[in-house]
């Protein structure tokens, strides 16, 4: 069985660049994903070129930080800051988000790191905001356009658009972030399956600007464990990134 254990949030800040690179070399992550708007970007750039046998995908995101395409009329606010999660979930609910904008974006966002030389592996999104309505459609559009698999909520959506994916787990959590709780989602898996993690040393940033931090520390030393890399030996899980599907 294949697992791709995929470190959200890469670009965010240099402590979870520092993180991912960390959990990648002395530890079990192969894969991540890009946020191209952050602070810690061309820190996160410099170190990707630096480790390439990390593979890199995009974290498209509009929830985060500021826009690259500066004052949208339902996606930002007058600053060009993109607006709170739990707006965006209601705008998008309501029908009320401009999809022409959203695409925009995305491609902003994708072309900023294509640009840089990283050929994107794959496609997700931050907060989950690809899997909105709505925004789900231009998530799979753009997909298709770059012809990359995606993260979805159900790898059926992406079988009835042709595009790849495998079983996402989102358990590796809160309170799931302990040495047990890794084992037992391993243990519990049936199929090839994405793993979502967020590990990271906490620099200032990210402490102040996410209400995620302190477990992502936590999450870096599980995630390096030797008794983690022996359980997965033991069990013949192949440790892949969305290269291999």
């Amino acid at each position: 069985m294949r697992v791709i254990l995929n470190a959200d949030d890469y670009g965010y800040s240099k402590g979870v660049n520092l993180g991912i690179i960390e959990s990648h070399i002395n530890g079990v992550v192969k894969s991540t994903t890009m946020m191209a708007n952050m602070s810690g970007f061309e820190h996160g750039i410099k170190l990707a070129k630096e480790n390439e046998t990390l593979k890199i995908g995009v974290h498209l995101t509009l929830t985060a930080g500021k826009t690259l395409g500066g004052v949208y009329k339902t996606i930002s606010d007058e600053n060009g800051m993109f607006l709170p999660l739990r707006e965006i979930e209601n705008l998008a609910k309501e029908n009320k988000l401009d999809t022409v904008e959203i695409e925009n974006e995305y491609t902003l966002q994708i072309e900023k790191i294509l640009n840089t030389g990283i050929k994107p592996t794959h496609f997700d999104g931050h907060h989950h905001t690809q899997c909105l309505p709505n925004i789900i459609d231009v998530f799979l559009k753009i997909a298709k356009k770059y012809n990359v698999p995606v993260r979805v909520s159900d790898k059926s959506i992406a079988d009835k658009h042709n595009l790849k994916a495998v079983a996402l787990n989102t358990e590796f959590f809160g309170e799931n972030v302990t040495d047990r709780g890794i084992i037992d989602i391993l243990s519990s898996l049936k199929e090839d399956t994405e793993i979502m993690c967020h590990p990271a040393y906490i620099d200032e940033f990210l402490y102040k600007s996410s209400s995620y931090n302190i477990n992502r520390a936590f999450e870096l030393g599980i995630l390096t464990n030797q008794k983690l890399k022996d359980f997965i030996n033991e069990k013949n899980i192949v440790i892949s990134s969305f290269e291999d599907i």
